[in-house]
């Protein structure tokens, strides 16, 4: 990620120069994008995403320690997070109005998107059925879910029973475990059909009003959303943890600027015309290293063993190069980004902002 970070700043610097076409690619291709995306308008961001959002920047800002590449809120390893809006239709048939069935809707999620080197470790699909209120309560529901075998031409469709299920008053939203049904499509593509929707009206003896019903059904029709929340863990940005780090030293106010020191460096999206399609944040503080790591300041300098003994061969041999101001510590950012297929992506990078520098 450090290699990164010097990417990014150099983007910065060149931002009105024909360079930055050339260098976009290697940004993009760490989002798990191909081109950059153009949206009409930006995307509202799904309240999940923006309650995750909202407590790592919380988090950031307090100073807190925090792993990026676990989910707090969702009890996950992960440091991808997309939510894919339903894209399929309802069902309409002569059949509908018979008995007690309500409503008949294809699910479909499209996938494509998901392109990126990773392990997907949660899918859970989000049924918005209305208001989550006691003051107008309905009558009980029957809900099943399919996983369509094929592709829908018309109904009935060839689907095989995932969940079936009573809905209790009120309704609000309900969450399914999809986890395994997404592996599947992402594995195989063409099998994803989409999922069957069958909503029914649960027979009671004391409601027996058809205009109730029709209200029921005309109403879950009106509110009716459906998502799927996708996170995945990109093992190149979230390595397993070997072995501890060495702890770096506070770097003290240095006496001489041309000390190895940390200098302020704020990339804004905006200088990079990426403000079309980034939502949060509008930049950050990304800071780098600069200066001179002299041996007789080494020790003092937040260096390493080897930077030390690297500056002592330099003075016995000046071909020797000297030791080199880097960072030293680091902290993340998290970002909060619209997709090629409109889809909202919270994505979580480690290593994104330089806290301290050092000699190595």
């Amino acid at each position: 990620m450090e290699r990164l970070l010097l990417r990014l700043a150099f983007l910065l610097s060149v931002a009105c120069s024909p360079a930055v076409q050339g260098q976009e690619p290697v940004f993009l291709q760490l989002l798990g994008l191909d081109r950059v995306p153009a949206p009409t308008q930006l995307q509202p961001v799904p309240w999940v995403l923006k309650k995750i959002w909202q407590e790592q920047t919380a988090a950031a800002a307090t100073g807190a320690s925090q792993d990026t590449c676990y989910i707090k809120k969702l009890g996950v390893r992960g440091n991808v997070l997309r939510v894919l809006p339903d894209q399929g239709f309802f069902h309409y048939s002569k059949n509908l109005s018979q008995a007690n069935s309500c409503l008949q809707k294809l699910l479909y999620f499209n996938l494509s998107s998901v392109k990126e080197r990773g392990q997907l470790t949660m899918a859970q699909l989000g049924l918005n059925l209305g208001p989550n209120t006691y003051y107008n309560l309905g009558p009980e529901l029957e809900l099943g879910l399919s996983l369509v075998q094929e592709t829908p031409k018309r109904a009935p469709f060839s689907a095989k029973t995932l969940v079936w299920k009573s809905v209790p008053r009120p309704q609000g939203e309900l969450y399914f475990n999809l986890l395994g049904v997404a592996k599947h499509w992402t594995r195989t593509p063409l099998r994803n059909a989409g999922l069957f929707l069958h909503i029914l009206i649960k027979e009671d003896e004391n409601l027996g009003m058809k205009l109730q019903m029709e209200d029921t059904c005309g109403r879950l029709k009106r509110s009716l959303q459906a998502y799927l929340l996708m996170v995945s863990l990109n093992p190149e940005q979230c390595p397993p943890i070997s072995r501890k780090r060495r702890a770096a030293v506070p770097v003290p106010q240095a006496p001489c600027k041309n000390l190895c020191h940390r200098h302020q460096l704020f990339i804004n999206f905006r200088d990079l015309g990426w403000h079309k399609w980034i939502i949060a944040p509008k930049g950050f503080m990304a800071n780098y290293c600069h200066g001179d790591c002299p041996f007789s300041l080494t020790t003092s300098l937040n260096s390493s063993n080897y930077a030390f003994m690297q500056a002592l061969m330099h003075v016995m041999d000046p071909e020797i190069p000297q030791a080199l101001c880097i960072p030293t510590k680091l902290s993340p950012i998290s970002m909060l980004y619209q997709d090629n297929d409109d889809n909202v992506i919270l994505r979580h990078y480690e290593n994104m902002v330089v806290d301290e520098c050092g000699c190595g």
